[in-house]
């Protein structure tokens, strides 16, 4: 058997100590100048801000307490697909570079109105570049899936706030409505508010669905897994599209689930056991929307096997 080392190979990540440098310089430019806004973290560097706002005690409330696992989850999606990029195509592609350029301008322009969040993206762009560049485009679609997932590291409630009244009014008037003509409770809804008046057969309550029972929260967190589920599981991009397109829905639909369950708790044992159900029961929208994304995920592998096999083989030249 001969154990002499084959110098042939080409190693699995050529140039990996060129890009361990260029990517350090990258990081250390978003360490230096990475944060232009100190109304809440008071450090220049994106990084500062970043950990900074993982520790906001505001954090828990926003539905941006999973942003510092990301990284992990990344971490672990780059493990599974270990093979795949080792064994991907890669050369030298000066293009790339312009992915860099296209990175520094979005940070420029967010440093100067100090958007820190679009700083992240264009981390996130600049960092796609070296790897194009030293590897090639073909690596960089194999790649590009796990990498940009890390924009969800960046904590984009400031973004999402806007959405939370539209959402919260379309969850109590379906939760509302369905509760007074399926089950025939009496209730009373303004706007956000459900009410229901003391009567002999029930204490009555009043809740009022508050932008954190909006389904934003659940939302972005449906969205993350739904774009998991579907980058290991799936196979064609109008697959995944279904199942990422269909994530707000099924949180929107999980949020209704556990305002009717509320509402129904509340009808039978009053005020106070319906905002027990409501602070502690919030796996109950999870389990919903999660639910809903596993079938439709089924559903897809499916029919992604089913034209597989109708797909004729073609004949041999």
């Amino acid at each position: 058997m001969d154990l002499t080392p084959d110098r042939t190979r080409s190693p699995a990540f050529p140039n990996l100590g060129v890009f361990a440098v260029l990517f350090g310089v990258w990081c250390l430019f978003f360490h230096v100048v990475g944060n232009s806004s100190f109304g809440y973290v008071h450090s220049p560097s994106f990084f500062g801000w970043l950990t900074g706002w993982y520790q906001l005690a505001t954090v828990g409330e926003s539905g941006d307490e999973l942003c510092p696992l990301i990284p992990f989850l990344v971490a672990l999606l780059l493990w599974l697909k270990r093979d795949q990029l080792a064994a991907a195509p890669k050369q030298v592609w000066l293009p790339g570079l312009a992915l860099v350029a296209l990175g520094v301008l979005i940070h420029v322009a967010a440093y100067l109105v100090q958007q820190v969040r679009i700083s992240g993206l264009a981390f996130l762009i600049g960092g796609a570049g070296f790897m194009a560049a030293l590897w090639g485009p073909r690596f960089l679609r194999v790649i590009a899936f796990p990498w940009f997932l890390l924009i969800f590291a960046v904590p984009l409630d400031a973004y999402t706030n806007s959405a939370t009244f539209p959402l919260r009014l379309l969850s109590t008037t379906i939760s509302a409505g369905f509760c007074k003509a399926v089950l025939g409770l009496k209730l009373v809804q303004q706007g956000t508010t459900v009410l229901q008046p003391a009567t002999t057969t029930s204490p009555g309550f009043h809740f009022d669905v508050v932008a954190a029972c909006s389904g934003i929260r659940s939302a972005s967190v449906i969205l993350l897994i739904s774009l998991v589920h579907g980058y290991l599981h799936l196979r064609t991009v109008a697959s995944r599209a279904v199942l990422v397109f269909a994530a707000v829905p099924l949180a929107v639909f999980g949020n209704i689930v556990r305002l009717i369950v509320v509402f129904v708790v509340g009808d039978a044992f009053g005020e106070a056991a319906a905002k027990t159900i409501e602070t502690r029961f919030g796996f109950i929208t999870y389990a919903s929307a999660l639910l809903g994304v596993i079938l439709i995920g089924h559903f897809l592998r499916i029919r992604e096997k089913r034209r597989e096999n109708t797909i004729e083989p073609r004949p041999a030249s």
